[in-house]
């Protein structure tokens, strides 16, 4: 097998569908419309069951509540965490627009320069960079307050999938099996993950975000159904959000957009 790197500037999803990649992790976000544009992909695990999307506000700025967000500025880049956080808004009766909003980027510096309040992060990253500078941070996770939805989805196209079901969950097994042994061999883990990428990765930072990682894959379903098991109610909860706040107009079956067969 052969793993390819992913990044911003690569497309797991025009990969696969090409046929250049077997499998590919992408946001359950992405796959919808995937799904809506009738891109034949099959999604068979989501490995993040807690979404890792939400807002990120420095400890010391007296936000503790989601109604201390009223009156606050707060940054945001489009996306997945900007989109959860204002159907948790919603959903917990706070106007977003009693909220000055405003673009930023993904890196810390308006929040650490005081520009904003509030920002959009993924907390297995931003928080915990802030945390190694020396900051205190409170995060809210939409998931924690109702919008539960998953992440880091495994995928591949549906003839694959129907004509290799064995392979694919195999795939999905042993994805699940090295979370597992991540979790249970931390060390070791970290030292192959620097060895990727040793001048530009940090064992503390890493370290740290691993713990964090483990809370968003280790949730109690998780633990009862096994690593990267889906719930066809988050499915839901990700197309209402589209269609209130990231444009999905588009019918979508969801039966057919993800396949539990792995886990059965």
């Amino acid at each position: 097998m052969t793993i390819n790197p992913g990044g911003f500037d690569v497309n797991s999803i025009t990969l696969v569908a090409a046929g250049s990649d077997t499998f590919g992790l992408h946001d359950t976000n992405s796959l919808l419309f995937a799904a809506a544009e009738d891109i034949p992909l099959i999604t068979v695990a989501t490995y993040f069951h807690k979404h890792p999307g939400g807002v990120m506000a420095l400890a010391d700025s007296g936000i503790e509540t989601l109604e201390d967000f009223v009156g606050r500025r707060i940054g945001f880049a489009e996306g997945g965490p900007w989109q959860l956080t204002q159907a948790m808004l919603a959903k917990n009766g706070i106007d977003v627009n009693d909220i000055e909003q405003v673009t930023v980027g993904f890196d810390l510096s308006a929040i650490l320069n005081g520009d904003i309040d509030l920002q959009t992060v993924f907390f297995t990253n931003q928080p915990v960079l802030a945390e190694q500078e020396g900051y205190e941070v409170n995060v809210f996770i939409p998931y924690d307050y109702g919008i539960e939805t998953s992440a880091n989805a495994l995928f591949t196209t549906k003839d694959y999938f129907e004509s290799n079901p064995e392979v694919a969950c195999a795939m999905v097994r042993a994805i699940s099996r090295g979370w597992e042994y991540a979790f249970e061999n931390p060390e070791e883990a970290l030292d192959i993950v620097l060895a990727v990428d040793p001048e530009n990765l940090e064992r503390d930072k890493e370290a740290r975000s691993l713990e964090v990682t483990k809370t968003v894959v280790l949730t109690p379903d998780a633990v009862a159904d096994g690593i990267g098991s889906m719930k066809h109610s988050r499915w839901e909860t990700v197309d209402e959000v589209l269609r209130a706040y990231g444009g999905l107009e588009a019918e979508v079956d969801l039966n057919s957009v993800y396949s539990d067969a792995c886990f059965s």
